[in-house]
Parts: structure tokens; C-alpha cells; sequence
């Protein structure tokens, strides 16, 4: 066989495994159309064969032209592109395998549309720099970036599993166990994350991966900076990044000064929704949601769904304060209460913020409640402390009333 044949075999075989790996067409179909006493057909006459027999439609035989064509023509040296991912905003991700590793990785190709444009191309190359400052076991790892002729690609850990969005899609509400356990281990890749200066800024479903072994993986660093960075922060100052459902009310704002409590409140909004299987905040435009972060108070998870506990309620009201100096300050105190609820414990820093809040309001009574008119002042947790002390009032009130009739009878 001659290298031109092998090549055309080699594409053909390529082309061949993605339409069946996907779901197109299946094997028996590619094989049916395949044979040939004469060798291989090459990819373009396997595709005509295809939408002669049914088997494709001339719309879907357009799209594999379209979307097979990096497939078909290897271009980034020491990879071999296996197979399409996905796509996203920056891109489409496909799956490859490094050879001189002779293991799968997966690789972001920026279009070349957005890579005609300085910004674009900036924004690209700084996030596969950001997420090579990070080494964590729960955050997809960068391996390599570079370009090759007028492809511009990032190379990343090859993840395989699924991810939140996924699973909230086909309707699961997770256990509060699984829950938690998957936003310890998000918590403490921010945690990572924080001591190395930097700020993820999209935590949500999306962006957060979980293998068959259950190990959660936080992906897409394409809108984290680094804190330290007063340049880009004055330079973005009253731009709105992130997804709505998720964004704490600073970067609504468009606040130059956002911080790693950003990322705590949108990761309280994850496991809300992971929870009770609604959004905290809902409405039918953008700015209706953006109102609803910023105003509305918020329903306690443990409130929609029965069988969660109030130490959980408790977590993700702090989590998810709107005043962001009552969240917690950094990821690492957030995990201590993840554990605590993890061993079947109350949440130690939201239970100490709840009574110390509550003595306040009760230590400075009626100014105190005209001080706090807003919707910060006092979270359904709260509440629910009140409650508690004046219940252990009323048995201690009711204990000593019963000891003063006793020591009266004697």
C-alpha cells in the first residue's frame, strides 16, 4: 500500500470511529459502506456513501465535513485528535492523546475568528497560564499551550465522567451527603487556589466535573484572575463576568474589588441548586435574576427540601450572604463546616456567626432592628436561633418554676 493510501486509511478509519463513537451511524452501517475490493475509499467518499444509504442526513454529513476537518487534518504536532467534545464560548474541546506520553488528554482550539482578535487570543493564552500556577488533585490540571500554524490550542488533563449540569439536566437532586462531600473537595481546590492569589469568578454546575470514583474536578479557568492583578481589575471595573444564576452581588455590581468570597457565594448557589433542584434566584430576563440576587431574601434550602438538615440551611445562608463580610472569609474556614457536617456535626463558624449575630440584635434591640433594614439584616438561620433561645428559655424558665413549687412543698 502506498503512503497516500495508508494516509486516506488512516482518515477514513478516523472519520469512521467518530460518526459511530458519537452516535451517528452504527458500526455495521460505517463497515457496510467501507467495503471495498478496490482499499480505502477515503473520508469525503465514505460520507457521500453514507448519505446515499440513509444512514446520515446530507445535514448531518455538512456537519462532520465541518466539524471532522481538524480531525482530518492533524495539525498540532504530538497530539492526535480522537474526537469531539464539546464547544463553548472559546471553543470547541476535543478528546486526543499525547503521544509521547501515549496517554488521552483533552485540548481547547480557539477559533480562528477569536484568535484573529489580540483579546481573545490574550484571554486564551492567560488562562491556560492561571491554570498552570495550580497543582491540585480537584482541579483539572494544564499540560501544555502553544500554537501550530493558524491553530492556537490548550492542552488539559482528560477528565471522564460527567459533570453537575449534567445530572441537574436529567433532573437529580443530590443527597445532602453527596452534596457536601462534592463541595468540600470544590472548596478546598478554591482553598488551593486562594493561597496562590488567584479567583475563579465562574464556579456553577458547569464548570464542575465528577469522575466514575466520585473525585469532583473544577474546570474552566477562562474568566479567573489573579487578585493581585489592580491593572485588569480597573481595567474590567463595571464589566459583569460569570452566570447569572451563580454571581454574587459584587460582581452584578461590576466591583473592581471581587475576591475569593465571590467564588464561596456561587459555590453556596451551586450546592442550593444541587440540593432542592432549583435555582436561588430566578426570573424571567437576566436583570430579573440580577434584582433577585441583590434584593430578594433567600428561601433556606433546607425549606424546600425536607430532608435536609438545618446545619446545611445554616452553610448556604452564609455562603450565600449578600453582604459579603458575613460569608465566610476564605474557603478554608468553609471547610471546616463542610467536615462538620460531613461527621454528622452542626456547622461550627455558621453556628458561631448565627448566636453572635443574634446577641447583637438582642443587646441593642429595637436600633439595631432600624440599623439592619435591609436585606442582609437577619438570615432565616437566625431565625431559627431566635426560635431555639426562646424555647430553652421557656424549659429553663419552666424547670426553675417547678424547682420553686417543689422546695415550697418540702
Amino acid at each position: 500500500m502506498s503512503s497516500k493510501s495508508a494516509a486516506v486509511n488512516v482518515e477514513e478509519e478516523r472519520l469512521a470511529h467518530a460518526l459511530v463513537s458519537r452516535g451517528l451511524i452504527s458500526q455495521d452501517e460505517a463497515d457496510q459502506c467501507r467495503s471495498t475490493a478496490d482499499g480505502p475509499i477515503g473520508p469525503e467518499a465514505l460520507l457521500d456513501r453514507l448519505t446515499s444509504a440513509g444512514f446520515l442526513t446530507s445535514h448531518q454529513a455538512k456537519r462532520a465535513r465541518q466539524e471532522l476537518s481538524l480531525l482530518l487534518e492533524q495539525r498540532i504536532p504530538g497530539y492526535q485528535l480522537v474526537d469531539k467534545l464539546g464547544e463553548g464560548s472559546m471553543g470547541k474541546v476535543y478528546k486526543a492523546r499525547q503521544l509521547s506520553m501515549n496517554r488521552l488528554v483533552a485540548i481547547k482550539v480557539l477559533p480562528p475568528r477569536l484568535a484573529a482578535n489580540p483579546g481573545f487570543l490574550d484571554r486564551f493564552t492567560r488562562e491556560a497560564h492561571i491554570a498552570a500556577k495550580l497543582s491540585h488533585n480537584n482541579i483539572v490540571q494544564a499540560i501544555d499551550v502553544g500554537s501550530a500554524g493558524k491553530i492556537n490550542y490548550f492542552v488539559m488533563e482528560y477528565v471522564e465522567g460527567t459533570t453537575i449540569a449534567r445530572e441537574l439536566e436529567k433532573g437529580k437532586v443530590y443527597e445532602e451527603r453527596e452534596a457536601v462531600d462534592i463541595c468540600l473537595q470544590v472548596a478546598q481546590a478554591l482553598e488551593h487556589a486562594h493561597r496562590r492569589q488567584l479567583i475563579h469568578r465562574d464556579v456553577k454546575p458547569a464548570n464542575i466535573m465528577i469522575t466514575p470514583e466520585g473525585v469532583a474536578k473544577l474546570a474552566d479557568l477562562g474568566l479567573a484572575r489573579e487578585s493581585t492583578n489592580e491593572d485588569q481589575a480597573r481595567e474590567e471595573r463595571g464589566r459583569v463576568f460569570g452566570t447569572p444564576y451563580y454571581m454574587a452581588p459584587e460582581q452584578i455590581r461590576g466591583q473592581e474589588d471581587v475576591d475569593i468570597r465571590a467564588d464561596i457565594y456561587a459555590l453556596g448557589a451551586t450546592l442550593y441548586h444541587m440540593v432542592t433542584g432549583q435555582y436561588p434566584f430566578s426570573g424571567k430576563t437576566v436583570e430579573a435574576i440580577f434584582r433577585a440576587h441583590l434584593e430578594q431574601e433567600l428561601v433556606p434550602p433546607d425549606h424546600l427540601n425536607q430532608k435536609l438538615s438545618s446545619g446545611l440551611g445554616e452553610v448556604v445562608e452564609v455562603m450565600m450572604a449578600k453582604d459579603r463580610r458575613k460569608r465566610y472569609p476564605t474557603p478554608a474556614d468553609l471547610v471546616i463546616d463542610l467536615e462538620c457536617l460531613l461527621a454528622g456535626q452542626p456547622p461550627k463558624l455558621a453556628r458561631e456567626r448565627v448566636e453572635a449575630a443574634t446577641l447583637q440584635h438582642l443587646a441593642h434591640g429595637d436600633d439595631a432592628e432600624e440599623e439592619d433594614d435591609n436585606p442582609e439584616a437577619i438570615t432565616a438561620s437566625e431565625q431559627r436561633y431566635r426560635v431555639w433561645v426562646l424555647v430553652l428559655a421557656g424549659v429553663l424558665a419552666g424547670s426553675l418554676l417547678l424547682n420553686v413549687v417543689q422546695l415550697l412543698r418540702g
